[in-house]
């Protein structure tokens, strides 16, 4: 359930990231009316799973 919130979570971010704080910084594949604005959602979906993968290998690496 932990890898879940982690991965949901992040994605979240990365879509709040790429939605509304990327037009601000003017790119021009997020803007309105581009025809690559559809790859948004992957993008977050890839985001997610990539902040997991890196979440449990740095867990791993912790040894108390």
């Amino acid at each position: 359930m932990k890898d879940f919130f982690i991965r949901a979570i992040s994605g979240f971010i990365i879509l709040f990231l790429l939605l509304y704080i990327a037009p601000m910084l003017q790119m021009e594949w997020v803007q309105p009316g581009s025809p690559y604005r559809f790859m948004i959602v992957p993008l977050a979906l890839v985001g997610g799973w990539a902040c997991l993968f890196f979440f449990k290998r740095f867990e791993k690496k912790k040894t108390w």
